[in-house]
């Protein structure tokens, strides 16, 4: 299952050469319109942002969007805002207007009349959008609704839907056939209201949430029933990733469940950052107290005061020294638990990446500071489980790579090849992550790429499937973070579900409506999680699965 899509390989990908010039010449930015959210840009550096838009794909180059969201310091929504007003205004300028017919005397003009019948399931749907994808508390969509038909509903009315569409859509999730994901990594997450725990199980690649719960606790035992809840619809749980939370490893005992642990690799890295942190905070500190005992020496010498002088300066420059040392180090420990290497396209092998995470905690260890030391020992007991991705695709590898050397009949072409996808994979990678540094880079490989495969399908097949099988390989549980980030604000809206039951039924609305809703943006835009995952539930629309079909 490939969510990204892989790079659009072409013979000759050439850069956009004449657009930068054109840039160059467009005069500068007139007045602005009273409604323009950006009053900078002027009317013609929007008309040629709207002739770069709303080029056909297949002429537009890879990169020109991201090129002009530089160019005009914006973002590619906005690009995006401006090129459809445009093309929508033009459109609308150039068509003949209608002039509407004279009306009889005593006629009523039909257009004014109301012609859409206000009927139940019409209020039930509205009142449910402004739930989700709405995100309105029950008070205010009182309001709204009034404000829409000039009929509002109450809180308790609201409310009431709640439960009753709630309870309908947990006895759907239930009986969803997860069966189509195959066997896939899970990631798992906790999100707290107050004192109260939400778990989270999610599919990385479709973001299909596959479980959420609202429990009375977070420890092993819940943690259990929710592995054995998720395996209850048909999910078939090949591996974990997670983060250090203590309930997870019991969890996996109760359930039976015999899984390959993925440590998430940001976390322990984010603790290596605040400790580098706290040491440069506690070097400045020093600093400080060497100022004033500077002060004190200038006013009067004292033999005590610049003893305690020369003291505190060997302190200082130790700590910096030290916080140097671990940020160097901390790098090194990030390419420890990198799949591919940018630079070479090399894809990583277990005893590579766990001799070289080994020997940077060792260079750790030589740090004599009390919280570096703890920071290794910690470390230490999760770089095995941090590394678990690369045993996942070690096989598939093998097997990939044994069909490129039967196709290329020379191993230095096969490797060359491999490597060649690889970097752009990873190059690719970064782009999405917002690393724009990468840019020349990742067009160079995409050039690269393309003279492997011009006028080769079984080539660029090859290539397909190995960009897929890195795609899929799942080193993180951010998946799991960005449903916590797109539930949190629903949750924080929401302050009249204080009970686990009520709260678990929202919950169970939000999670068919999040599993149905389309992407908007970003590579799976235009499919929902269950499009993604090959789940069909006999349609689209989640207010008719739940019984409320449109008039």
């Amino acid at each position: 299952m490939i969510v990204y899509p892989t790079s659009t390989f072409s013979a000759s990908p050439i850069w956009m050469a004449p657009i930068e010039p054109i840039w160059q010449m467009l005069p500068v930015s007139e007045a602005s319109h009273p409604g323009w959210k950006r009053p900078d840009l002027g009317v013609s550096d929007r008309l040629f942002i709207g002739a770069v838009v709303n080029l056909p794909k297949d002429q537009r180059e890879w990169g020109v969007i991201q090129w002009l969201a530089d160019v005009y310091q914006t973002s590619r929504p906005t690009l995006y805002a401006i090129g459809t007003k445009t093309k929508t205004g033009l459109l609308s300028h150039c068509s003949q207007p209608s002039v509407p017919a004279p009306l009889k005397p005593g006629a009523v003009d039909k257009r004014l009349q109301k012609t859409v019948a206000l009927t139940r399931n019409r209020m039930l749907r509205t009142a449910l959008t402004l739930l989700f994808p709405g995100g309105v508390s029950e008070r205010s969509a009182e309001d709204c609704l009034q404000a829409a038909f000039d009929e509002g509903r109450s809180p308790a009315f609201m409310s009431g839907l709640i439960h009753e569409a709630g309870q309908r859509a947990g006895e759907i999730l239930q009986s969803v056939d997860h069966s189509p994901l195959g066997r896939v990594v899970q990631a798992r997450d906790e999100l707290f209201v107050g004192r109260d725990p939400i778990l989270l199980m999610v599919e990385p690649h479709s973001l299909t949430i596959t479980g959420l719960y609202a429990p009375a606790d977070r420890e092993a035992e819940t943690w259990g029933c929710v592995l054995l809840f998720t395996q209850d619809r048909r999910v078939q749980i090949q591996g974990l990733a997670e983060d250090n939370c203590i309930p997870y490893a019991a969890s996996c005992k109760l359930a039976q469940l015999d899984a390959a642990i993925q440590k998430d690799v940001w976390h322990p890295m984010e603790e290596v950052r605040k400790v580098i942190r706290d040491v440069e905070r506690e070097a400045l500190r020093k600093m400080e107290a060497l100022q004033k005992l500077e002060k004190r020496l200038r006013k009067r010498w004292e033999e005590a005061d610049f003893a305690e002088f020369v003291k505190v300066d060997e302190q200082m420059n130790d700590l910096l020294a030290q916080s140097h040392r671990l940020r160097y180090l901390r790098s090194c420990l990030w390419d420890a638990v990198e799949l591919v290497d940018w630079r070479s396209g090399e894809i990583r092998d277990r005893p590579i990446n766990q001799w070289w995470a080994e020997e940077t905690l060792k260079e750790m260890k030589r740090l004599p500071h009390l919280r570096i030391q703890k920071l290794v020992e910690r470390l230490k007991d999760l770089i095995p489980e941090m590394l678990t991705f690369l045993d996942g695709i070690a096989q598939p590898l093998a097997d990939w790579q044994v069909q490129a050397a039967k196709h290329f009949q020379d191993r230095a072409w096969a490797t060359g090849f491999q490597a060649s996808v690889a970097r752009l994979w990873r190059l690719e990678h970064a782009l999405r992550n917002g690393q724009g540094q990468f840019r020349k880079a990742a067009l160079e490989a995409e050039q690269w790429l393309a003279l492997w495969i011009e006028a080769d399908p079984q080539t660029q097949e090859l290539a397909e499937k190995l960009l897929s099988l890195l795609e899929s390989t799942v080193r993180t549980s951010s998946a799991a973070e960005t449903i916590n980030s797109v539930l949190r604000p629903y949750l924080d809206r929401r302050r009249e579900g204080t009970d686990l039951v009520s709260r678990q039924l929202f919950l169970n609305l939000f999670v068919l409506w999040f599993n149905m809703h389309k992407f908007e943006r970003g590579p799976r835009k235009g499919k929902s999680p269950y499009e993604l995952a090959g789940i069909d539930l006999g349609t689209d629309d989640w207010l008719t699965l739940l019984g409320y079909p449109p008039d």
